[in-house]
This record gives structure tokens, sequence and C-alpha cells, in this order.
């Protein structure tokens, strides 16, 4: 069985100056990453989630049709006799899609078939008429012809009732409702922020692009959900974004952007995790310019004076006093906070700084893996009960590092963290006993007593990961697991901690 003896280690926005200790710090919410499998509804027009074009062939394998002709936005320019397009426009959804007549609009000239749980049932040029049936949970659409001088574009697949308003109204109304009472929105994983290969702003993802789940979501939606919501915005920069992506960005931001919104700016992600790319390049640069002869320092040092650069070129364009400038660091390690705050004083340049005070991280190793496995429920409960009062003591000491230095402490995200790493995610034992702590109802209030101790120690502005997402090997992050629950112990959580009435 599982002791205390074992090592602990643990992963979670503020006032100004902490003068108001006992003020309650406000939440906001990390949304989920698009893709076609994605239980969390996001538009209107379904189409916006479709995977990229998959090139196929009458009677050869799957995705052997050979290369496809397509032009920057990633729409099909023209195809070969034998050829034809097919993406996914969702998968994995058993019999809980939404049910019913959908429409299918287009420009161009071709012919579009479809396949899966989507079943046309009138045509005429431009509009098709779909009746979808959840039976497999899955369905694709087709470019069967096109014609290269006015090829088929400008797909959309609207959801039933929504064919005259999806201009003016393009997100899922359970999806705006869910998260009412949250403050700020952070769109990292919309925007597809880890890896990412954005250089310059002819990279970024556009209103006409194939799909929103290719490259992230497009400027002009992530302001358009900020205005119709009310929240602020939390925006993560691509790490080898050029000066004038960040320049342009920030200029249709306040182009399209509410402006009562406070906008927090964040350089990529998580920085200092080198299982992320945007780590690595942080780490060569930092080395390339002599930052340090400690290699992890001198990433440290080029993640901080960057920011600083990128916080400098948006306040040209949108001013300081909408900003919030975040330097974000790692929370387990607060020399790694302090490393960042005063690398050329970089503090005097930013507002904030944000950790993710996560809890139950240690439960995942490989190392404690069988053992954890052979818990139970409740035990692990327990557990997890002593990692967030150990977990307050980390949050003190950044709020006091914050103080010193006049900024704010935030977390970037924050929550459980029971996922197994290192392989013992492929522990099925182990896996199991995670699912069922997230789905026990003591997790409310072990969420609700981390919420607490955030406040106690000092802490602000708390974006919780995640939304909405199934549970997997590779962790239980979503607040609920999908648009069809109602409710569950976390969002319970959420909700009360909000003063919201319970679902």
């Amino acid at each position: 069985m599982f002791t205390a003896g074992l090592l602990l280690g643990v992963l979670f926005v503020c006032s100004a100056d902490q003068t108001q200790a006992t003020a309650k710090a406000p939440l906001g919410i990390n949304l989920a990453g698009i893709a076609d499998w994605s239980t969390e509804l996001v538009f209107v027009d379904q189409f916006r989630t479709a995977r990229r074009w998959i090139s196929q062939a009458k009677g050869k394998p799957w995705g052997q049709g050979g290369p496809l002709e397509v032009d920057a936005d990633g729409h099909v320019k023209s195809l070969r006799p034998e050829q034809y397009a097919e993406t996914i426009l969702w998968t994995d959804f058993g019999k809980t899609f939404p049910e019913g007549t959908f429409v299918c609009l287009y420009d161009g000239e071709g012919e579009i078939a479809f396949g899966g749980d989507a079943r046309i049932s009138k045509s005429a040029p431009g509009r098709i008429e779909l009746t979808v049936k959840a039976n497999n949970g899955m369905a694709s659409l087709r470019i069967l012809r096109t014609n290269p001088k006015n090829p088929v574009r400008n797909i959309r697949v609207l959801h039933p009732g929504h064919e005259k308003t999806y201009k003016e109204k393009p997100f899922h109304p359970s999806l705006l409702k869910r998260w009412q009472g949250c403050k700020v929105v952070r769109f990292m994983d919309w925007q597809a922020t880890n890896h990412s290969k954005q250089v310059e702003w002819a990279d970024r993802p556009r209103l006409d692009t194939h799909s929103q789940a290719i490259k992230g979501v497009c400027v002009e939606l992530l302001c358009e959900f900020c205005n119709t919501t009310g929240m602020d915005p939390w925006f993560c920069l691509p790490h080898r974004a050029s000066d004038d992506y960040v320049t342009r960005f920030c200029q249709l931001v306040k182009e399209r952007l509410d402006p009562k919104r406070t906008i927090y700016l964040e350089y990529s992600n998580e920085c200092w995790n080198s299982q992320f790319e945007q780590a690595r390049y942080c780490a060569e640069q930092g080395q390339k310019l002599g930052l340090s002869k400690n290699a992890f320092e001198a990433q440290l040092r080029f993640y901080s004076q960057r920011s600083v650069e990128l916080f400098a070129l948006a306040e040209k364009v949108l001013g300081k006093d909408r900003l919030v400038r975040v330097l974000a660091t790692q929370s387990a390690n607060p020399w790694t906070g302090t490393t960042v705050m005063d690398w050329k004083e970089a503090y005097k340049q930013a507002d904030a700084i944000a950790i993710a005070p996560y809890f139950g991280h240690r439960f995942g190793s490989p190392k404690l893996a069988d053992q954890v496995a052979q818990m139970s429920v409740e035990a692990l409960l327990e557990e997890l009960a002593k990692d967030i009062e150990a977990n307050k003591a980390k949050v003190q000491t950044y709020a006091q590092e914050a103080k010193k230095r006049r900024l704010r402490l935030l977390a970037y995200e924050g929550g459980q963290h029971l996922a197994g790493h290192g392989g013992a995610e492929n522990n099925e034992a182990l896996t199991k006993l995670f699912h069922a702590a997230n789905r026990h109802p003591r997790m409310k209030q072990l969420y609700l007593r981390d919420y607490a101790n955030w406040n106690e120690a000092g802490g602000d502005l708390f974006a919780v990961f995640s939304s909405v997402g199934r549970y997997s090997k590779w962790g239980s992050w979503g607040q609920l697991e999908s648009f069809t629950q109602k409710t569950s112990p976390k969002y319970e959580a959420l909700r009360e901690y909000l003063g919201l009435a319970q679902p």
C-alpha cells in the first residue's frame, strides 16, 4: 500500500500588491484543443473542426490517393480523374453526437458526398441537406469532383437550426453557457501553442483556413468568443513568432476585441518544460546567445528576455493599461520563477508571474505505478488531500516572491494531475484508478480545498485546466467528459466556488 513516507512532489488568478489577501480570486478556464474527436462542441459549423484533407483513390488503401493539390489555406484546388479528397468531420462519438437535419453549404462547382452517420436527403448546387443519425459516431465529407477553375471551397456543415445565424453566432450555445462566471479564458490549446510552427504573419490560421483544427483558432474567432461571453482573453504567442507577427497579431486584436476587455499576454507555454519544442527552442537560443554557462538557466533567461521584447511590441499597439504581461514558470521549482523575474529586471516590465500548481502529479511516476495501482480510490483521495496541503507552502513562497517585485501571482493551469507518464500511462489498473478518483464525489471537496488554499496563500486568477475532454491513459483533464454530461464533482466545485446554481 502507499505510505506517507514516499516522496512528495506536487505541481495552480490575484491582487497587484496582495493587500487584500482575503479577496476571493477569480477563476478562469483553459479551453480544450480543437479536433474532430473533441467531445466539447465548439462551433455550430462542424466543418471548422474537420481534419486535414486525405488523398483517396478508388480501389486503393486508405490515404493512398497520391499527391493532393491544395492551396495555402488547405482547400482542394484540383483532383485527378481517379482521385477524391476526404476529411473526417467527427469521430469517436458513439451514439452521443447530435442528430437531425444538418445543412452543408459550399461555393464553387463539383460533387460532394458523405460517409458514416451523415446521409444526403436533398441536394442542390451549393446546398445539401443531411440526415444525421448517430450510429457509428463518425462522419466524413468527400469531394468527388471539383472544377479547377471554380473549385469547391468555403464548405460549411451546420448543426440543425443555425443556417440563418451561423455567421453572427458561430459558437455552439452549450459552449457559451457552460463557462459563464469564469473571468478569463486561456486560449493555449485553441491556439495550438505547443510545438507551433508559426513564424510569420502569413503562417497564421485565418477565418477561411480549411479548418480551425489545423493551425489553431484564428484571432478573429478568439476575439469574437470574448466579445460574446464578456470574458477576458489570455493569449499565448507562438515561440518562433517574428516581431512583425506579434505586432500584427496585436493590431488585429485591437481592431476586433471589445475595448473593455483586459488582455493577458504570455510568450508560448511552459518554456521551462523540455517535453515541448518551445522549451527546447529557448534552450538552443539561450545557449547560442551565451546567456549562461548553465544550460537550463540560459533557457529560462532567453524565455524571460524574449517575453519582455514581446510585451514591448504589444504595448506599442495596445497600450499598457489593458495588458496583463505574464511571465510563466515552474510551480514545483521557485528558482525558475526568480530566475525569470530577475533576469535583466524583467519583473519591472511585467504584471504577473504565473505557475501551474497541480496536485497529484507524483502518483503517475513509473517508479510508483505498480504500488499506486493497488490503492483503493479512498486511499488515493486521502493522499491527494495531503498533496493539496503540501502544495500550499509552494504557492506561499511564490506569492512572497511576487509581492517583493509588485507582481500578481496567477495560475495559468491547475487542478488534479492524475496521469501516468514515462511508461506508467500503459498501466491499465493505474489508469482505471485515476479515472475513478476523478469521478468520485469527494473530488469536489478536494477542488474546493485547493481553491481555498490558493486564496489563503495569496493567489489571484486561477485558470483551471481543462474544459471538456474524454478521459484516457493520458489524463482526466476535463471538468466534464463530454458536452452531453451535465455535471461532475469537478464542475460542481467550479460552480459552487463561483456562487452559481448547480446544473
